[in-house]
């Protein structure tokens, strides 16, 4: 049922709202290439980080961990936990650094430089089945658009592809700096939520109910591909803040239905307008149709991705 209230959004804002949104389908797409890749690292109890880990110590064994952090933009706590347990695994050891006792460098163990003959052939094969039915030439336009719209988000310089058989390690290759522009993008994001004291995910659930309010919490789910206690815990605190209603289904007392409140409805109003924000520093620089060009190879890769 579509509430009274909700009168219909401008065109040019419409176009913004997850799921529809350029950014929400990136990072749909990152997450879907991440669940998919972690299928084939199952059976060797490795998960898509230790591949990137393992991709950098490939290219350049020896490296100190803030130079792994750096290459990869990722920092703190979780690159050390990580490296902990590829450590605890024997895939890696650590080692001070011979002029300077307060660095440590991670040198790959023989059990990590095995799985060199193993794991590139599951990502080149994962990446050929995503990238099906998109041209070579379109194939590199989008990487450069890629590398353009990291620049325009970030603040690190851009890694630009491999030749060869290393254009498959991160972070060169395409899904890991799609996977970066998804973070970045999230990140640029919260800055721009936190003086309404809301998260991106407050964002997505509210996008759908400007759309359709009274939907039923599994619609919500379904339209976001989000599932389970994440989004029920959102929407306890959306709840308590006042944004939304829980009522239960007229018709089937087991369905609840989600509505906006008033201060829900009042968002609509200005939130829209910090996604253009994004979306302008996203692409700056990238013309009509180049956008035009990444929308389609977004969907098709998501379309392909969804079906390995």
């Amino acid at each position: 049922m579509i509430s009274s209230q909700v009168e219909p959004i401008p065109m040019h804002l419409k176009c913004l709202l997850a799921p529809h949104g350029i950014g929400y389908r990136i990072k749909l797409l990152s997450q879907l290439a991440n669940r998919k890749f972690q299928e084939r690292l199952d059976p060797f109890k490795l998960t898509p980080f230790h591949w990137i880990v393992l991709c950098c110590l490939w290219q350049e064994d020896g490296q100190a961990t803030s130079s792994i952090g750096d290459r990869l933009q990722q920092v703190g706590g979780t690159l050390t936990g990580v490296l902990d347990r590829m450590s605890e695994r024997g895939l890696i050891r650590r080692e001070r650094d011979a002029q300077d006792r307060r660095i440590w460098r991670i040198w790959l163990t023989d059990a990590g430089r095995k799985f060199e003959e193993i794991l590139p052939p599951l990502a080149t094969e994962l990446r050929d089945a995503a990238l099906q039915g998109i041209s070579i030439p379109n194939r590199e336009q989008l990487s450069t658009i890629v590398d353009r719209m990291i620049a325009n988000l970030g603040e690190s310089p851009i890694i630009h592809p491999a030749e060869g058989w290393e254009a498959i390690f991160a972070p060169n290759n395409l899904g890991y700096r799609m996977k970066l522009i998804a973070q970045l993008g999230t990140r640029r994001f919260q800055d721009l939520l936190e003086p309404f004291g809301l998260t991106p995910f407050h964002w997505v659930v509210l996008c759908c109910l400007w759309q359709e309010d009274g939907q039923a919490t599994s619609s919500i789910g379904e339209n976001l591909q989000q599932v389970g206690g994440t989004l029920t815990g959102v929407l306890d605190r959306m709840s308590e803040r006042g944004l939304i209603r829980r009522e239960r289904d007229a018709q089937d007392r087991r369905i609840w239905r989600i509505w906006l409140t008033d201060a829900g409805l009042e968002l609509r109003q200005t939130l829209p307008m910090a996604a253009l924000e994004l979306l302008q520093m996203m692409m700056q620089d990238i013309s009509e149709d180049e956008q035009t060009l990444l929308s389609k190879c977004v969907d098709r890769l998501i379309a392909n991705l969804a079906e390995v």
